[in-house]
Parts: structure tokens; sequence; C-alpha cells
């Protein structure tokens, strides 16, 4: 038995991977396909049965796959998911095999709105310091007043965009986010954030304090107003990185 596909492969930070094998699970006709209904397993190697301008890559026939075989793939990526092995520069507050926690400097990056009081409107703009969390498949981001690496008691604001949820959550919309946690993902997470459009404010609380609201700040920021982002307008969260580590041993211990 062959099942065509494409060349399938995973982006993971700064590499890809593709994929090689497949193990397929056999239960009685009629079954439900939960974890007790399995009695069979095979292992089939991925082949290319076309060229390389033109791959056809298809799982080829199977062997049966032993007990051994099975603990020692699973060992394999237990390992894999929990050890972390990459470089953790200064930017990174916090990273497990199902979080990341990193921090962005002040800076100036481009902004995309697609809004009815805005209109269509791309500008390069400046940002205050943020901090992004990746938690199993939550995203969200918050922002700093200051310009030093944030510690435990460095106090959170809202961050400051249409599109971002009142507990800092991301709306992603159409956004293609990276697939893995790794810290050699980082550049392509907030390339998810900053290159898609923004197009609406969520939620019910003020994400910023401006006297005229968040469209007359975002358009003063791509009318270049500002050389710096005018910090005195963020609105605290009334919480810190050090209770934001919290919320996220909570999401991490449910199932």
């Amino acid at each position: 038995m062959t099942q065509s596909m494409n060349n399938f492969e995973l982006q993971t930070g700064e590499s890809a991977i593709v994929l090689s094998r497949a193990i397929m699970l056999y239960s009685r006709q009629g079954a439900q396909g939960s974890l007790g209904d399995f009695l069979y397993a095979t292992q089939h190697k991925v082949e290319n049965f076309g060229t390389e301008a033109d791959p056809d890559f298809q799982i080829a026939a199977g062997q049966p796959v032993t007990r051994e075989a099975i603990v020692a793939m699973f060992e394999q990526l237990a390992k894999q998911l929990t050890l972390n092995v990459d470089f953790l520069p200064e930017n990174v507050l916090s990273i497990s095999a199902d979080h990341m926690v990193w921090w962005m400097p002040a800076c100036e990056r481009n902004v995309f709105f697609n809004t009815k009081e805005l209109g269509k409107r791309a500008a390069k703009v400046p940002h205050p310091g943020l901090v992004f969390a990746v938690v199993k498949s939550n995203w969200y981001v918050f922002a700093l007043t200051g310009s030093e690496r944030p510690k435990l008691d460095t106090p959170l604001c809202h961050a400051p965009y249409f599109n971002v949820y009142d507990d800092g959550s991301i709306c992603a919309g159409s956004a293609a986010r990276p697939v893995g946690i790794a810290t050699g993902a980082i550049p392509q997470w907030e390339a998810a954030f900053f290159d898609s459009e923004f197009t609406h404010i969520n939620g019910g609380e003020r994400k910023a304090s401006h006297p005229r609201g968040e469209y007359a700040l975002w358009k003063e920021l791509l009318d270049g107003v500002y050389q710096q982002f005018p910090v005195e307008y963020l609105v605290p969260k009334e919480s810190t990185i050090a209770g934001l580590m919290k919320a996220i041993r909570k999401l991490m211990e449910r199932k």
C-alpha cells in the first residue's frame, strides 16, 4: 500500500526537517481508533519515486513494528522534546519543550494596517520593548516601559496593538505561525506578528491611553510624529514577568 504526498517538510528554527518514516496503526473494523483500539502497527520508509526536480514522495511498503523499536523511538523523541541544546541568547527569558518567552528591545519595524479608520497603510514606526510568549498553542505579547532586559519584578503593560486581546493573546488571523519552539525561530515568530495586517481592536480594555484613542495614536505613529514610541501612553496590566511565568506554569499543567 502506498500513499502519494508532496515533498513534506517542517521548518523548525533555522533548519528544516523532512518526513522520512511513517507508522501505520491498525484496529478492528468499526473501532473508533482510540489508543486502546490499536492491535497492530507497521513502519514504512518514505521514498521519492519521482525525480529531484519533480519529486513524488510516497509511503513505501512496510514491515511489522516490534515492541523494542516502538520503545526506542519514543525514548528518542522524548529526549528531543525535553532537551533544548540551543544556545540561549540574552533576549530569551524562559524556555522549555512547551513554551518560550523572549524580550524584543524597543526598535523600529514596519507595520501594516487595513482598517476603516486608518485605511490601508504601511510604515516603519517605533515600537516599545515587548515580551512575547508562546505556550503550547497559545501566543501572547506584552509591552514594557523600560529599555533594559526585564527582570522578574518588571511590570507589564498591554501591548498597544490591534489584533491583541485583553489577556495579551494574539489573534493570528491569516498569519503563518512557525512550527515548533526554538530560539532560532524567534525571528519567524516576530515576523509573523509584524508582517500580518492589523485590522481591528480586540477586547474591551483600552490598550493605549492616548487622549484621542488608539486609532489616533497609530495615525500619529504612521505619520512619523514620534522618533521613539511614546511609552507614557502604555496602559499597565497590573502584572509582572513573575506573574506571567506563574500563568504560564498553570497553562502548561493543563492537559
